[in-house]
């Protein structure tokens, strides 16, 4: 499954793991590969997503491929 960095707007990282990434008004959800609901962020709560490639990811995943990489919007 991949793994991914969800920076938080007060600049922490969070990595999870999460075989879906999806946002809906703002709001950012992680989605297991059945498709169930790991975790999620309030929109505003998040700022950027990557997925972690290279030799920190799962074996099977391994890339040098450039980042995968979401971007949120503050809303007004």
């Amino acid at each position: 499954m991949p793994i991914w960095t969800v920076q938080s707007t007060d600049g922490g990282d969070e990595k999870i793991e999460a075989g879906l990434l999806a946002t809906e008004s703002g709001a950012l959800v992680a989605l297991s590969e059945d498709g169930l609901l790991t975790r999620a962020w309030a929109p505003g709560q998040w700022r950027t997503v990557r997925q972690v490639t290279g030799v920190d990811t799962h074996p099977a995943r391994q890339t040098n491929e450039a980042d995968e990489l979401l971007i949120g919007l503050p809303r007004r």
